[in-house]
């Protein structure tokens, strides 16, 4: 009789032990398989010739928009203008300080100046200020952060390094927002010019 109750556990044991290695074989093939998604994209830590551009290319813009956010805050006269540039400096600087953690130690180079264009709209902006530098910067900061999407969108769409992608996805977002808040600044500045 001793037999019986040790063969019930035994016979149960095997039991759970085939229904946890199912259950461990099921997980298993689930993971394969979604590795195989094809939306899945392979963890790449080099850079090709999209990612070295797409640094160039996002250093400069930030650059560009630290740069016009500090002579908002030095020409602008309306406060959502200079709530807004506030948040420009401070946003973009911290993207600038991400990117350059990036690609430290790597050979891939990025800017400490803004490009020709942007220093040539700088400086036109530079010669104005009050209500007549509020309207020219904010129509120009639209057109700016449309520009700027493209950048991006490109590094997510062809570039190879996961981390700069990330980091594009990550700045498309933030450029999204600034872009609504420029929405907002530019009415509240039209209500308030009438």
């Amino acid at each position: 009789m001793n037999n019986q109750p040790q063969n019930a556990k035994a016979s149960t044991f095997r039991k759970l032990r085939t229904s946890a290695a199912v259950m461990l074989s099921a997980i298993c093939l689930v993971g394969m398989t979604s590795c195989e998604d094809e939306d899945d994209d392979p963890i790449v830590d080099t850079y090709n010739q999209q990612d070295r551009n797409f640094a160039m290319a996002s250093s400069e813009n930030l650059n560009a928009q630290i740069s016009f956010g500090q002579l908002a805050l030095d020409n602008g006269e309306d406060d959502s203008v200079l709530e807004y540039a506030t948040m420009l400096v401070s946003e973009n600087t911290d993207s600038q300080t991400e990117l350059e953690g990036i690609v430290d130690g790597t050979d891939v180079e990025i800017s400490d100046g803004i490009s020709d264009a942007m220093q040539t709209k700088y400086d036109e902006l530079a010669m104005m200020s009050g209500e007549e530098f509020d309207k020219a910067f904010i129509d120009f900061q639209l057109e700016l952060l449309d520009d700027s999407m493209s950048i991006y969108e490109n590094e997510e769409d062809n570039g190879e390094n996961f981390t700069l992608k990330g980091f594009a996805e990550k700045t498309l977002e933030k450029i999204k927002d600034h872009r609504e808040d420029a929405v907002l600044v530019k009415a509240e500045i039209e209500i308030e010019g009438v």
